[in-house]
């Protein structure tokens, strides 16, 4: 007798707590619905399929009210949370946003709820306060459950989050300041960067190893793009002497380009300043456009330069990096067979008589990234000292941005065909031409370089074209 008035005790305490439970819970509406659901034919069932249709619909209808943009289901939110909902403890949703953020990188916000019912249809009332919460910001959502109790219960877990694009330059040019997604290509750390327009020269640096792994600029039309796309493969049409040499025909070129195009300071850029620095405010011109104007910075005449010797089959790199005290600077190296040569396009005229082999006049010259037309070349370790070599792949990591970081293979410019002597190296990269467009240029002067004597110590030639009486 004395067990069974235990028995009875222990179950009427038992059901007391659990009813309390319940109430506290609001399961009492839950569990009356959940007995009406168990009683109604099969067909008319409601399903968790209908219910996460149901969720979506009660999420988007209150977006479409508040004339906010509508979510979107995410599967690969939606893949990774039913992998990992089993194993989630619901108690603390700061730890379950972390880990949501951990394991789906690509978000930049995030925002978790978690809600328990007998009942489908009174666990979607229970999100029913927490969808009229305004977060604009929000552009995907995922949905998981599981059961609970053997059963008895169900508990749905709702992701909603801000799913950031992958960066490009075209993404910069049409959405502004938004943030991106990108992963660094020598670690693989995926991170999220933030840029600004009016930043019109920077350089993409991983928060985990510090290396940069991209450089974009915007040209004259605000329009950004990887500073390699700058090199069209542009030249203007010149005619030069069979009996000059490599090193002649590089003079002149040079001196063609220094003497017809007139220093102009970048606008905004203050002194000291890296060409990556948040100050920095000017343009970059394509080739075609520093010789229409005349007129250019550093990293104008350096890309003219540059674009005419590679088109002339030179093997030639633009540098980017600081100049002594100066601060930001841009400048071009050639190499031809075993010399290097370091080219000013924009201090004194060219000496054919003093070449300028980098290793006795570049001490002062630091460069940070190097670019030819294919890909970007940058230092294989942050820390890493300069030495003076422009080329050595101990030296230089080459990165091609536009196939390593993704993003719309659909580029502004393309280059025009190339001179016939094309160096073995960029010979074989040069199909790859095919794949851009270009925009027809002014019409450029011809330049009839077979003219100048090849002992003559004046290499200048006018690209202004002369007027006809």
């Amino acid at each position: 007798m004395k067990s069974r008035l235990i028995t009875w005790f222990f179950s009427s305490t038992v059901l007391l707590a659990g009813g309390i439970a319940a109430t506290k819970e609001g399961w009492l509406n839950g569990w009356e619905m959940r007995l009406g659901e168990l009683m109604t034919s099969p067909s008319y069932q409601y399903s968790a399929a209908k219910f996460r249709l149901d969720l979506v619909d009660q999420f988007n209808y209150s977006r479409m009210a508040e004339k906010t943009p509508t979510l979107r289901v995410d599967p690969e939110m939606e893949a990774w949370l039913a992998k990992e909902f089993p194993k989630i403890e619901t108690t603390d949703l700061n730890k379950v946003t972390e880990l949501v953020q951990e394991g789906m990188p690509r978000y930049y916000r995030v925002s978790v709820c978690s809600a328990s019912s007998p009942s489908l249809r009174e666990l979607l009332q229970r999100f029913h306060e927490y969808s009229h919460r305004s977060q604009p910001e929000m552009t995907h959502m995922a949905i998981a459950m599981r059961p609970r109790a053997s059963g008895l219960m169900h508990e749905a877990l709702l992701v909603l989050g801000q799913r950031l694009r992958d960066f490009s330059p075209e993404e910069l040019s049409e959405s502004g300041e938004e943030p991106f997604f990108s992963t660094c290509v020598h670690c693989k750390q995926p991170h999220f960067i933030k840029l600004s327009q009016a930043q019109r020269s920077m350089a993409l640096e991983c928060p985990k190893c510090h290396r940069k792994y991209a450089v974009i600029a915007a040209d004259s039309a605000g329009r950004f793009h990887y500073v390699n796309e700058f090199l069209t493969g542009y030249s203007p049409p010149a005619a030069f002497a069979k009996n000059q040499s490599r090193v002649q025909q590089l003079f002149t070129i040079w001196s063609a380009v220094h003497a017809n195009c007139r220093y102009t300071n970048d606008p905004g850029a203050k002194a000291g300043s890296s060409f990556a620095k948040p100050e920095q405010t000017d343009c970059w011109q394509f080739a075609d456009e520093t010789q229409r104007l005349q007129r250019g910075d550093c990293e104008d005449s350096s890309i003219f330069l540059a674009d005419w010797l590679m088109s002339r089959g030179f093997q030639v790199r633009v540098a980017l990096g600081r100049y002594g005290d100066l601060g930001g600077h841009a400048w071009c190296v050639v190499k031809i067979e075993d010399k290097e040569y370091l080219l000013e396009s924009t201090e004194s005229r060219p000496d054919p008589s003093d070449p300028p082999l980098a290793s006795r006049v570049g001490s002062r010259y630091v460069p940070e990234v190097l670019f030819d037309r294919f890909a970007i070349y940058v230092p294989t370790s942050a820390s890493r000292a300069w030495k003076g070599d422009y080329w050595s792949a101990n030296t230089w990591t080459r990165v091609e941005p536009r196939a390593e970081l993704g993003g719309d293979p659909i580029l502004a410019r393309a280059p025009l065909k190339a001179g016939k002597h094309l160096d073995p190296a960029i010979s074989a990269d040069a199909t790859r031409l095919a794949r851009m467009t270009f925009a027809s240029p002014a019409s450029p002067t011809f330049l009839n370089m077979g003219d100048i004597p090849v002992g003559a110590k004046d290499w200048r030639q006018s690209m202004v074209p002369k007027r006809t009486p």
